[in-house]
């Protein structure tokens, strides 16, 4: 993995506090504006072709329909990748990421959110307070 090219960030502030999460937040929001263009078009890639089994990476795009900005907080099963994605409030964000098991968790608006999933394909994911 190539963290200049993708928004893949190292474990953040597990801070409980609300301006311990804003800010950890707007630290992310602000790294992954870096090479934004080239992560969302290697992402259309992958979505509008057909998965190839022999590329190790895959997509994951995150709709987040809630009036919260979150962090989802994807943590590799067996490949200890750690990401973590800011997503604002009624938006979608993208990223790379290897193919895999992994646990999704955040936090929307107050409500826990906390899933595992095996990906070897693009992931569209939507997360709403409701």
């Amino acid at each position: 993995m190539r963290p200049s090219k993708y928004p893949v960030y190292g474990p953040g502030s597990t801070a409980s506090t609300s301006s311990g999460e804003k800010q950890e937040f707007a630290d992310l929001l602000a790294k992954d504006q870096i090479n934004k263009k080239h992560v969302t078009a290697e992402v259309l890639t992958y979505l509008l072709n057909e998965p190839d089994p022999s590329d190790k990476n895959t997509a994951a795009v995150i709709e987040n329909a809630s009036g919260c900005n979150l962090i989802l907080r994807v943590v590799g099963i067996t490949n200890n990748k750690i990401y973590n994605l800011p997503v604002s409030a009624r938006t979608k964000n993208q990223f790379v990421l290897q193919k895999g098991s992994y646990t999704f968790k955040s936090t929307i608006c107050g409500a826990k959110y906390y899933s595992q999933k095996v990906l070897s394909a693009p992931l569209i994911l939507k997360l709403s307070a409701k």
